[in-house]
């Protein structure tokens, strides 16, 4: 009975294997066949008559001789985007294959114009990345995937590994990937941020984070105002800290920070707290003397650290609540999972009317192996 068993598995297999090498067989095609794209863009632009229209380009991965990989880029332009696709195949030799692609960009005049319709077309196509990473960029994102960075194969994976070693220092989050995006613009009470990069100094890199309001860009950041910002909204972040005298004397500490934020009501009137823990390693010190062996000294640099924090959040809240005026800490969505969602607020204008308090506790794990 078992040696039959074994027969027919065996039959059963090898028909398997005969089925799905001659069944599919003719969707195979090697790679130097294919359109495999590293970055997508896309761009507001006015055509020959002076009209408003789409303007998609596409980065790809081109494989030259001696296994050398260089990229193109192919634009497709449209008074919709499902036509750029047509106007793109025009000028390419390959199927075009997503999937893989580990960039997406959205110009500024695109993202001050609004990127939901963008999305909704994102999230219906079940072959695009969602986990691409999403920034804003300046100019036309032809311009930027076109960017030769040297011993990178494109401009796309080049910005791909800012974004993704961005979370080593200025307290940015990881979190910014297609779903990522979906889920904000989805949910009540966030707003979207996202990296801004440019070519500064003839190198891209990222030079502010884009706000958005709903689905519009409305303002983008220094990074000075990004930093503070991060601190504010995000959990489990790092970064470093400075307190400095001159230029001589100053200390830096590199520190993990915590996050928890609760909401109270009373009457219609809402008061956030914002508890921030720093834990962290002081990685130079020319302020402190003698801080790793007198205890004093150590509470006076947790102190004045605590207060400069503080200082520099409470500055960015007035900063948010008159000039900004929308709220770019999400703390909108706390509001409404303690209080309901779908109930008309607008959490922008409640946010920027609350009192907004925040706490900082500084702590230090290590400090090097002592002053030299």
């Amino acid at each position: 009975m078992n040696k039959k068993i074994k027969k027919y598995g065996v039959i059963l297999i090898i028909l398997a294997v005969i089925y799905l090498y001659f069944g599919f067989e003719k969707d195979f095609l090697p790679i130097e066949e294919l359109d495999i794209p590293s970055g997508v863009g896309i761009d507001l632009v006015l055509d020959e008559l002076g009209n408003i229209e789409y303007s998609v380009p596409i980065s790809f991965y081109n494989y030259g001789e001696e296994e050398k990989i260089s990229s193109l880029t192919h634009t497709g332009y449209g008074s919709t985007i499902p036509e750029t696709r047509e106007t793109r195949q025009l000028i390419s030799s390959k199927k075009m294959i997503l999937g893989i692609e580990r960039v997406l960009m959205f110009s500024e005049d695109a993202s001050r114009a609004g990127i939901k319709s963008y999305l909704e077309i994102f999230f219906k196509n079940p072959n695009i990345n969602d986990t691409a990473l999403v920034s804003i960029c300046k100019g036309k994102c032809e311009d930027i995937l076109n960017y030769k960075v040297p011993e990178y194969p494109s401009a796309a994976d080049y910005i791909a590994g800012i974004l993704e070693h961005s979370t080593e220092f200025n307290f940015f989050s990881h979190k910014y990937i297609l779903s990522d995006v979906f889920i904000c613009i989805a949910s009540e009470g966030k707003n979207i941020a996202l990296p801004y990069i440019e070519v500064k100094d003839d190198k891209l890199q990222i030079t502010g984070m884009a706000l958005f309001k709903e689905d519009k860009m409305v303002k983008k950041l220094d990074m000075d105002q990004v930093k503070v910002m991060n601190i504010l909204r995000e959990n489990n972040v790092k970064g470093m800290l400075t307190l400095q005298s001159n230029l001589k004397e100053y200390i830096g500490y590199f520190a993990k920070t915590k996050r928890k934020v609760k909401c109270e009501k009373k009457d219609e009137t809402y008061t956030f707290f914002i508890d921030l823990s720093f834990n962290g390693d002081i990685i130079d010190n020319s302020l402190f003397d003698g801080i790793h062996k007198d205890e004093d000294t150590m509470k006076k640099f947790e102190k004045n650290m605590k207060e400069h924090v503080e200082k520099i959040c409470n500055d960015f809240i007035t900063d948010m609540q008159q000039n900004l005026k929308f709220d770019c800490l999400r703390l909108g969505h706390v509001a409404a999972a303690k209080y309901g969602r779908h109930t008309g607020v607008d959490w922008n204008e409640i946010v920027c009317k609350s009192t907004i308090k925040v706490n900082v506790k500084i702590k230090v794990d290590k400090m090097g192996r002592g002053d030299y």
